[in-house]
């Protein structure tokens, strides 16, 4: 069967909205609609921290599970299933080209595809198995093609709301939704606060953790790779509204590159501080994080902990064979000659933890790489190791449970050729009745078993003791 192909609409309605009313506010309103999302840029203290974008009621609907991708549609209620490359088929249903409005160029999307990509997603092609599963398991793929989107920039202060071209109907119910908040914005939505009904319990004790340790520097020792970035994963059972509990996260974590995704009883909270890939008018940047210290409410020990990251002959290695690995990965799609290594070794300091940030860049030839582009880099190298393949492969047979979400990426596509996404650190998953939570780093030849496993604890302490 041939894939679905589909046509953007043109836009039909470009209209202000108060900026006073907040994003949790809109949003509240909007999840009434199917698989609402939210991408939040936290309060604008970080570089990227500017855009927060909110959309619902996808004109198609794009579910893989094990190789097969189920895509709805709608308005028309029809069910199709593929066998092709989900990026192929997100293509097919998302296609873009180098449009220019200039009505919309300080907007970072007008439409287009919007979806979380699980770590596992294109396992087939590695040759990797598929043998772990969570409970209520997500799809390794779910995505959306929106026609519209609510815009919040905290750069200029203003919200704006577009609309394509789409049926009457639907359009009604966005404007109705719309309206209403405007008059009643004040009244507060009832809350139903999320909750663990029993405490997280990792997959790995201390004990298994040091073991599979060991074990990667055995696998580093021999030669099979360089790094390997190995991970716990901690589950509780739940009650309540996940986003109740995305909104108190964020709060505390104020992360640049966060996002909510919910679908039936299935829910994504990511509270990313780490950038994949952006595509911006053909330039291309990828911005790895490598390199981790834990934050101190003493000034004078948190300056020591930034300095002695900045210094670390060990975390800069271990940056640097990630810039590497990803110089390799956006090559092989960027023009010849356009890559390179922009800002190294940047301290970005978090509310729990400062990171070792750098940036590599290059240039599209043409629009419709996007695609191929991000099919290329995933999963994201600073989450695997290197060699990406091997690191894989021993990532595969240490860790006991699935990482889905974790570890993959929330992007955005839109219609004229952009994207902007994020790598799932810090990212938490409810599932069913039960949520999961996963912390992980990078191992190389000198790291110590028990740093490496608080650092895991660092990264997500301020998740799993805030709910």
């Amino acid at each position: 069967m041939t894939p679905l192909r589909t046509t953007p609409g043109e836009i039909s309605l470009v209209r202000n909205l108060p900026f006073h009313i907040p994003v949790t506010t809109w949003y509240e309103a909007l999840r009434k609609l199917p698989m609402a999302v939210l991408l939040s840029s936290g309060s604008a203290t970080h570089a990227a921290g500017r855009f927060n974008i909110i959309t619902a009621d996808p004109s198609v609907k794009l579910g893989t599970r094990n190789g097969q991708t189920e895509i709805t549609e709608a308005d028309s209620g029809k069910l199709y299933s593929f066998k092709e490359a989900p990026f192929e088929l997100l293509q097919q249903c998302c296609p873009v080209s180098a449009s220019k409005d200039p009505q919309l160029r300080d907007l970072p999307f007008t439409g287009g595809a919007i979806g979380y990509f699980s770590y596992e997603l294109l396992h087939h092609s590695y040759k990797l198995p598929r043998n772990k599963a969570l409970d209520g398991a997500p799809a390794d793929m779910l995505a959306g093609i929106y026609d519209w989107a609510l815009i919040i920039d905290q750069a200029k202060n203003c919200t704006t709301l577009v609309l394509r071209n789409m049926p009457s109907a639907r359009q009604q119910r966005i404007l109705q939704i719309i309206d209403h908040v405007i008059e009643h914005h004040g009244r507060a939505f009832a809350a139903n606060p999320f909750r663990l009904t029993a405490p997280f319990s990792s997959n790995f004790t201390r004990a298994a953790y040091l073991e599979r340790f060991n074990r990667v520097i055995e696998y580093i020792k021999a030669g099979d790779c360089y790094q390997v970035n190995l991970s716990q994963c901690f589950s509780a059972p739940c009650s309540g509204d996940p986003f109740e509990a995305f909104t108190r996260l964020q709060s505390k974590a104020d992360a640049p590159f966060a996002a909510y995704i919910e679908d039936d009883t299935m829910a994504v909270m990511s509270f990313s501080p780490e950038r994949f890939l952006q595509v911006c008018n053909g330039k291309v940047i990828t911005q790895p994080i490598k390199g981790t210290k834990p934050r101190s409410k003493d000034l004078r020990e948190d300056c020591a902990n930034r300095d002695a990251l900045a210094n670390s002959s060990k975390d800069r290695a271990e940056n640097l064979m990630i810039v590497d690995l990803l110089r390799n990965d956006i090559g092989r799609v960027c023009d010849v000659g356009s890559v390179k290594a922009e800002n190294m070794f940047e301290i970005q300091s978090f509310t729990n933890v400062h990171h070792l940030v750098s940036t590599i860049s290059g240039r599209l030839g043409k629009v419709e790489d996007v695609f191929r582009l991000f099919s290329a880099c995933f999963p994201g190298g600073s989450i695997t190791g290197t060699p990406k393949q091997r690191a894989m492969e021993i990532i595969d047979e240490l860790e006991t449970m699935p990482r889905s979400v974790y570890c993959g990426a929330i992007a955005w596509f839109g219609y004229n050729g952009n994207m902007d996404s994020n790598i799932c650190i810090r990212t938490l998953v409810k599932a069913g009745n039960s949520v999961y939570c996963w912390g992980g780093g990078g191992i190389v030849a000198d790291s110590t078993g028990d740093s490496e496993y608080q650092e895991t604890l660092d990264k997500i302490g301020i998740f799993i003791n805030n709910l």
